[in-house]
């Protein structure tokens, strides 16, 4: 079954045989996947924060069997599975850095792929440009943000963006050549986004509406939404049995889902801090250039010599559907009460090619000089908004910094005993993958804490943080100090080890 002809989705370089234009656009996917996954993995590191380490802490507890600590029952699962496969060949924080570098880098060249079938080869390879080596995209953070990086972190949204442009890819190659068994994969693909990444969902439904192109829309639909349960279906049936309900984990991860709220205008107004004002210039473009071939149109009407109308390529007959995805990611993410930057990653797809598509206007000239100048404004172009990614490897290929909590790790497992428990109320699962140790969080602010530190069950270390003496979330230092109960083990710079007993006043002297 073929694509019906207002989707013709064949290539748009027009030849389906291995020729020159093949080679070229292989060597180009191929350089473009090296060269995004080496600024992805440069600034190699072992020093991880707190959502990264939830992730590594819960593949340990799959693949090693660690008890000490587990956000299973909130985080969605895949990339911690990804990490223990990766663990049974080299069980070492750096190849988790390393694969999942490669997965980041891989969503460029799917991009590319797709892109080439509705957008054609340039506007494409321009997508998939801006995918690979915007600064935001490889990890590098814009001044005044104070959130997590992006695409060389051991976070999921990245992951999820890989995986969402993979089964964008499978459905339109289902909808060239229209077989159950390829609008099935398509839905398998689309699980394991939003088993990546929850609010992977909001994109997911988003291409889903693809299927409705398919020429038996009803049959396409089913076969979607049957692979989408193939995948989804063993995580419920696994939340059933581990925490009682087939939805307790999703719940659980909503419930969790928390943090200062911004206002709904957030996204927009962080748009080129995000994106690049380059993003900005090709979606102008775009409108300039549609406007331009709507103005002639106009104008040619009732002469004798009417302009010709506008070539219907396949990108022409799906960006409405672009403009669409873009607009649902966005009013989904900005409805959201607690936003960060990464959030939005899911509007890059759609924005990129649109971008894209306006950008190659430059180098689309009918005149040869023209076509040279555009190529070196968008050749400059480029470089100049990539400028903040090459500088890059200025820096030291391989990160040896470790953190307070990394160091504070290490003495806690060469002195205490293996059944010791930890007691903080931030950063539990850092120590908990940075240890062996059981790790208790402590929740509540002020008083609340006081108390709880009051009547804890039983002999420990608790870990105070020195921001916390000031900025009244509690405990303050000077009450630990006061308290006979706790008695310091080992200050640094950012953090304090305290001892505690339960049953009566510590007279030991700290180690």
């Amino acid at each position: 079954m073929t694509a019906p002809k207002f989707l013709d989705l064949t290539d748009a370089d027009g030849s389906g045989s291995l020729g020159r234009q093949t080679i070229l656009w292989s060597s180009f996917v191929f350089l473009l996947v090296a060269a995004a996954f080496v600024v992805r993995l440069w600034g190699l590191s072992k020093m991880h924060y707190w959502d990264e380490a939830v992730y590594l802490q819960n593949a340990e507890v799959i693949c090693c069997g660690k008890t000490n600590y587990s956000e299973l029952i909130s985080r969605p699962p895949l990339l911690s599975l990804f990490f223990a496969f990766v663990f049974l060949f080299w069980h070492h924080i750096y190849a988790a850095c390393i694969a999942t570098a490669l997965v980041n880098a891989l969503g460029a060249a799917l991009l590319f792929a797709a892109g080439r079938k509705i957008a054609g080869p340039i506007p494409a390879a321009i997508a998939s440009l801006l995918l690979a080596f915007l600064p935001f995209m490889v990890g590098i953070i814009p001044a005044g943000f104070q959130w997590d990086n992006t695409g060389n972190s051991l976070l999921s949204d990245c992951p999820a963006l890989t995986l969402i442009l993979l089964a964008f890819w499978l459905l339109l190659r289902a909808l060239k050549k229209e077989t159950s068994l390829r609008f099935a994969s398509a839905g398998f693909v689309m699980a394991l986004a939003v088993l990546m990444r929850f609010p992977s969902l909001a994109s997911v439904g988003m291409i889903s509406l693809l299927a409705l192109m398919a020429q038996r829309r009803l049959r396409a639909v089913a076969a979607c939404a049957i692979g989408f349960a193939i995948g989804f279906a063993p995580y419920l049936i696994w939340s059933r049995i581990a925490y009682g309900g087939f939805l307790a984990t999703l719940l659980s991860g909503w419930d969790n889902f928390d943090g200062p709220e911004e206002s709904p205008l957030f996204f927009l107004r962080n748009f080129t801090r995000i994106f690049g004002w380059i993003t900005v210039a090709g979606l102008a473009l775009w409108i300039g250039s549609r406007a331009w071939e709507w103005w002639k149109r106009k104008a040619s009407r009732g002469c004798d010599n009417p302009a010709q109308p506008a070539v219907e390529t396949p990108l022409r007959r799906l960006e409405g559907f672009l403009w669409l995805w873009a607009a649902g990611v966005l009013l989904c993410f900005s409805a959201l009460s607690h936003k960060e930057p990464r959030y939005i990653l899911p509007l890059a797809p759609p924005l990129f090619l649109l971008a894209g598509g306006g950008l190659s206007v430059l180098v689309e000239g009918r005149r040869g000089a023209l076509r040279i100048a555009g190529s070196v404004l968008l050749a400059g172009a480029l470089a100049c908004a990539f400028l903040p990614t090459i500088h890059l490897f200025g820096t030291p290929f391989l990160d040896d910094k470790v953190t307070d909590q990394m160091e504070a790790s290490d003495f806690l497992t060469k002195n205490l005993a293996p059944s010791a428990v930890l007691y903080t109320k931030v950063d539990y699962p850092v120590f908990a993958y940075y240890t062996r140790l059981k790790v208790v969080p402590i929740f509540g602010t002020g008083d609340d804490v006081n108390d709880t530190l009051d009547h804890l069950p039983e002999d420990g270390v608790f870990i105070a943080y020195k921001e916390n003496d000031t900025d009244g979330d509690g405990p303050r230092l000077s009450w630990l100090d006061a308290n006979p109960h706790f008695r310091r083990l080992r200050e640094y710079p950012s953090i304090v080890l305290y001892s505690y007993r339960a049953g009566e006043p510590q007279g030991k002297p700290p180690l």
